[in-house]
């Protein structure tokens, strides 16, 4: 038995449709094999971001991202009330929100833990930003492969062997601020009145 599904994806400013087929039977030009295989790869690297991104700590609290070839982008919801009125039938509480956004050390923490999963998890992303609104200040990490590889003195795209993906970054106080003060950038909110 055969069976087909599709993904919509969104490559390069357009959404396609992908299907799933046999390749035993389908013969092209090599041209259009490697166009083919080019959305091939797009869809892979798109369905491994999205399963990189469920992932995260926080995930439930992931607003929207975008993947645009090889620079993604994370954008949390600002506050519970807001993720409350997006997704009603959660089961999650205000106290899980608080556990991972609840003050600046922690909503830095999250940006250091998520910038250091998907740039190790994803060889194919060389840039990241991560966006989350709250206690009226907007926290953005932009940051590059080379430059996070540089910070923490490793190479991240290193750090998987095979089926092996165990890695452990256990950071102190003091590094998770030396990466806010270096990449964290913070700027207030201003209210609607």
């Amino acid at each position: 038995m055969n069976r087909k599904s599709f993904s919509i994806f969104f490559v390069r400013d357009t959404f396609k449709v992908g299907h799933l087929m046999d390749e035993c039977n389908v013969s092209q030009h090599p041209a259009a094999q490697a166009s083919n295989n080019t959305e091939h790869l797009a869809t892979r690297d798109a369905y491994r971001f999205r399963a990189a991104v469920s992932k995260l700590k926080g995930s439930s609290f992931v607003k929207h991202y975008e993947l645009h070839d090889d620079k993604a982008s994370v954008y949390y919801f600002g506050d519970y009330t807001s993720y409350r009125k997006l997704v009603p039938q959660t089961s999650l509480t205000k106290e899980d929100y608080l556990h991972y956004l609840g003050s600046e050390e922690a909503v830095c923490q999250l940006l250091l833990d998520s910038t250091v999963y998907l740039l190790k998890e994803l060889h194919f992303l060389n840039h990241i930003t991560i966006e989350i609104p709250n206690h009226g200040k907007k926290y953005t990490v932009s940051v590059s492969r080379t430059e996070l590889n540089e910070h923490l003195n490793c190479e991240l795209s290193d750090m998987k062997d095979g089926h092996h993906h165990r890695f452990y970054l256990l950071c102190r106080e003091y590094e998770v601020k030396n990466f806010a003060a270096r990449f964290v950038k913070k700027k207030r909110i201003r209210r609607k009145q």
